[in-house]
């Protein structure tokens, strides 16, 4: 459930053995600037001398308002799995960046999923490896194992501390399987119809091209598209799989199915591909740092958690402000009640603001003092502007991860579709919701103001008759009703078991995997 990583090892200049091991003679990509008076030459990271050295060949340059030089080589190298690994040396930064597919790198493509597999030596349960949670409950256990065999395999003999070991980007992936590419692509057109919630209805981030659905903010970037339009594309998998087969001799990547007497043998990877919707979430540094801040640092700090719930209060009526400022309205009531909270209120509002939106750097370690720090603001020092010198550095820990997945399958739900019910099999719920109902009140003294109320079933068919043809998303754009009344609808829906993504797409039901059964199912 993990795609493309980028991993640093940082403060390079204490492992000097770790760029002789990625010395690729012939495959490196450098460019100098034209007026740059070291062409042909690069600078010497510790003495600032000029080195001829063919593989520090970089890219120089240097910004006049700061004097700085920046300094970069980039290569790449066919890894095991017959796919590219790509890296670049940062040597003004002091670090060396890996950005890569952990499952191109493991299998040569990502067709294959980043879980455990049934033929692998593991003490799970087969049945398990079937379960969705379960293997998301798995992956951090499984992320790093890999990057402890990665860092093995690459670096050899070099003992590189786990705290200069840093996660700066993680892609969630999920593949969802079709029973043909013909219900995929359906299934994609249904999802177009809902409206994306985490995109304000006038944002230029959102594309939906005819295979994908796109969705970018400065966090990350989420998507949903065809696999097998991806994978026959000019910059696919398929074009770099034929390429391999022809330079082995030999069909190590199954592009194509077989037929025998008209009836497939065996399934190729593009017409598996043409049967999943990939989900895919890329989590840049930011983001991990903003759930991190969120949701994990210092949550058992009474001092955190005040200014944390005071900035609720105050960036309520700030927001406020803003949002009629901004239609030209008044806002002098809304400065009286903002002047009205406590100062200690405001500072509270000022400090969990900027703390919030600092960066962190994810390493595989930190230091027992970064962890203290991070576990409390009572223990952190203090700059000249009152200011907490906060640590850069956190652990990339199972719950960080788990923060992660949380959104990454909120999104996935947000674009999960069901088929509508058949009327009579909503009649059904809606006499098994009324019955409990007044199962509920008789229990209940009389004027107790917590009794419910019944559904009518006249009011959900109404609701159902509508949804015949749109989505609750495309009646409010349409001005068929209000968004208040959409809510509503929403609301008695879910008492009878329905969601706001039930459909009336058609009468059969599109044949479609949540779990993992059907990828499992494949590679018998």
């Amino acid at each position: 459930m993990i795609d493309t990583i980028v991993l640093r090892i940082k403060n390079i200049h204490q492992y000097p053995k770790v760029i002789e091991s990625l010395r690729k003679e012939g495959e490196g990509n450098s460019t100098t600037i034209l007026d740059s008076p070291h062409d042909k030459e690069a600078v010497d990271y510790e003495t600032g001398e000029i080195s001829n050295d063919r593989f520090l060949q970089v890219k120089q340059m240097h910004y006049s308002d700061t004097g700085n030089t920046f300094s970069i080589y980039r290569n790449k190298t066919l890894t095991s799995s017959h796919y590219y690994l790509a890296y670049s040396i940062r040597v003004d930064r002091d670090f060396v960046e890996m950005n890569f597919s952990i499952p191109k790198y493991v299998y040569g493509t990502n067709i294959m999923q980043f879980v455990p597999h049934k033929h692998e030596e593991h003490n799970y349960n087969n049945d398990d490896l079937d379960s969705l949670e379960f293997n998301v409950e798995k992956t951090y256990e499984r992320l790093m194992a890999f990057i402890d065999s990665f860092i093995n395999d690459w670096f050899k003999g070099i003992e590189i501390a786990n705290e200069d070991i840093e996660i700066a980007r993680l892609d969630i992936c999920y593949n969802q399987y079709f029973k043909s590419e013909e219900d995929s692509l359906k299934y994609l057109d249904y999802q177009k119809r809902i409206k994306k919630k985490y995109l304000k209805r006038t944002t230029k981030n959102k594309v939906d091209w005819g295979t994908s659905i796109f969705i970018s903010n400065g966090r990350y970037a989420a998507k949903i598209y065809h696999k097998g339009s991806e994978y026959k594309s000019s910059k696919g998998e398929r074009k770099h799989h034929l390429a391999m087969n022809k330079k082995l001799g030999k069909e190590h990547f199954e592009v194509e199915s077989k037929y025998k007497d008209g009836i497939m043998i065996r399934e190729g990877l593009e017409d598996t591909a043409n049967r999943i919707l990939r989900y895919e979430i890329t989590f840049k540094n930011s983001y991990i740092s903003y759930l991190y801040k969120k949701n994990l640092f210092a949550k058992d700090c009474p001092r955190w958690n005040q200014a944390q719930k005071d900035f609720k209060e105050v960036d309520k009526v700030v927001k406020k402000i803003n949002e009629r400022r901004l239609k030209g309205e008044s806002i002098y009531q809304l400065e009286t009640e903002l002047r009205r909270l406590s100062p200690e209120k405001r500072v509270h509002h000022k400090i969990y603001g900027k703390i919030l939106n600092r960066s962190n750097s994810f390493r595989l370690a930190i230091s027992e003092r970064d962890r203290q720090d991070n576990e409390s603001l009572e223990l952190c020092l203090k700059d000249d502007k009152g200011n907490f010198n906060l640590p850069k550095d956190a652990l990339f820990s199972k719950e960080v991860l788990d923060e992660m997945f949380k959104v990454f399958l909120n999104f996935k739900e947000e674009f999960r579709i069901s088929s509508m019910d058949k009327f009579t099999d909503t009649t059904k719920r809606i006499i098994a919701y009324n019955k409990d109902v007044e199962k509920y009140n008789k229990n209940l003294p009389k004027g107790d103001k917590e009794r419910k109320s019944r559904i009518s079933e006249t009011y959900i068919n109404s609701i159902l008759m509508l949804m015949q043809t749109h989505s609750f998303d495309e009646l409010v754009q349409h001005k068929i009703i209000s968004a208040r009344t959409k809510y509503n609808y929403i609301n008695a829906l879910c008492k009878i078991g329905l969601n706001k993504n039930h459909l009336a797409v058609d009468s059969v039901e599109i044949e479609k995997s949540e779990e993992f059964t059907e990828y499992h199912r494949l590679l018998k």
